[in-house]
């Protein structure tokens, strides 16, 4: 939104209609020294807007209609095809701010205007509807989690307003995206649904993979590589089970979260001889709006949890020659509580525990590395 000049925005000819809409607000309007100011609670900014967006905001308050707020500024001497662009513009600006938000359904919708699907990860089932212009290619991504089952522990529903995709969790609402960042959002929102209603001890930060029975995890700082070395890996025969997050229990074993990873367009080259198809698959946006590609696996991954064998703590840099050499066991726990996620909040006893099992029993490395191929002959050698 131009902060300055809200609803001036020319927009094309025949926009949408919004005269069924029903938004819920989620900002205050103030006045101070002639100047209308917006707060978002939600984002914690300020937006300033003119006399024209301020009554707009004013009348959606009051619980007018958007239809009937442009019938209002038509009757004030604008054109009504003007009066209709300028509520149109406030509130497609206002949603992607997450200033308003549209009502929940109050119904499900029919069977025709909808496609569902249950997923299942770490024991929670969780069902999605989409509308059904909205559901593909986006649903594939979650594809290799399907289960057939009619219940389901939690219920997220994807709605679609105005171009504006928005994420309600049973009635309550979550999020907004734009169509482009569907599945990403999806993919954190299950993802805080297991870490919200999981049982385990700790969520580390580390991609998973299988190999002779046991769990390979990958730690390492952003940019260090886990989601391109493991789909490299997979390629050189290791079984998937996470990229980015795994569940580890009392008894310390470990589950990974087998969502598909999402590969930036950076590492696209780079997995071209690994991955194949990935060169095929839909483009889609991360809220910072960097493109992914979701590397769907083929083989889904087994849910039953698996002792750890390795934990690799992986350092990139360019042209390093590549090495994987032992680390003590205090470097290997601090990798893997970089970024971990306790049920409580805090590391518990119990979850100290655990971590003192893992390192005891694991074989702990730091890999250096620059080209891939390097990084899994390395590991590949070291797992046998």
């Amino acid at each position: 939104m131009n902060q300055h000049q809200t609803v001036d925005r020319t927009v094309a000819s025949g926009a949408t209609d919004y005269s069924a809409a029903a938004f819920v607000i989620q900002g205050r309007l103030t006045r101070i020294r002639g100047q209308n100011i917006l707060f978002s609670s939600c984002r914690q900014a300020i937006f300033a807007v003119n006399d024209t967006a301020a009554d707009i905001w004013r009348s959606l308050e009051e619980g007018m209609p958007p239809h009937a707020i442009a019938v209002e500024i038509a009757r004030s001497g604008v054109d009504r095809r003007e009066a209709d662009r300028h509520v149109e513009t406030a509130l497609e600006d206002w949603q992607r701010l997450d200033l308003i938000r549209p009502c929940a359904p109050l119904s499900p919708p029919s069977a025709r205007e909808h496609v569902s699907q249950v997923v299942g990860v770490a024991g929670l089932y969780v069902r999605i509807v989409y509308p059904a212009a909205r559901a593909f290619p986006a649903i594939t991504a979650f594809r290799h989690l399907e289960v057939e089952r009619e219940a389901a522990d939690v219920l997220l529903r994807v709605v679609e307003c105005e171009g504006r995709i928005h994420l309600f969790r049973n009635r309550d609402w979550i999020l907004s995206c734009s169509p482009d960042e569907l599945p990403v959002m999806l993919k954190g929102q299950l993802l805080t649904e297991v870490l919200d209603h999981g049982a385990y001890e700790l969520a580390v930060h580390a991609a998973a993979l299988r190999r002779n029975g046991r769990i390979v995890l990958l730690c390492g700082n952003p940019g260090a590589g886990k989601t391109t070395l493991t789909m490299a890996l997979v390629h050189a025969g290791f079984g998937f089970a996470a990229d980015d997050v795994t569940l580890l229990d009392s008894k310390g074993h470990g589950v990974g979260l087998p969502f598909a990873p999402a590969v930036k367009a950076g590492a696209w080259p780079l997995l071209a001889e690994y991955c194949p198809d990935l060169g095929a698959a839909p483009v889609f946006r991360r809220p910072d709006r960097r493109r992914v590609r979701f590397a769907v696996p083929i083989v889904p991954a087994p849910a039953s949890p698996l002792p750890i064998g390795c934990v690799v703590l992986l350092r990139r840099g360019r042209d390093s020659k590549a090495c994987l050499a032992p680390i003590d066991p205090a470097s290997a726990m601090r990798g893997l509580l970089n970024g971990a996620f306790s049920p409580g909040g805090d590391l518990s006893g119990t979850a100290f525990d655990v971590l003192t099992q893992i390192i005891g029993s694991a074989q702990t490395y730091c890999l250096t590395y620059s080209r891939l191929d390097d990084a899994v002959e390395l590991i590949t050698k070291a797992c046998r």
